[in-house]
Formats: structure tokens, sequence, C-alpha cells
């Protein structure tokens, strides 16, 4: 199982510097997730048209 990550460290990690935290904080609402799972909500978002 992989790990899961506090939303407050997500926030925080390089892999997500180029986002505002602002959008970032909207996107990423449950309490935790694996590193799959917050690049996949963030790139969901994203790329919506």
């Amino acid at each position: 199982m992989a790990k899961k990550y506090s939303r407050e460290a997500l926030l925080k990690d390089s892999r997500f510097s180029s986002y505002q935290r602002d959008f970032l904080a909207v996107i990423l609402r449950e309490p935790e997730y694996t590193i799959a799972e917050a690049e996949k909500a963030v790139k969901a978002f994203f790329e919506r048209k």
C-alpha cells in the first residue's frame, strides 16, 4: 500500500510548487492522499476544458 501524506504536507511539497497554494487547497480537500492520488486530482482539475 502506498504511503499517504497529509494535505498540509502536500501543499508544501516541491512537486506542486508550480501551482498557487490557494488553488491546491481547493483541489486537495481530503485529509490524506498518496502522491499518485494528489497528482491525479491536480492534473484532472487543470486539464479541464
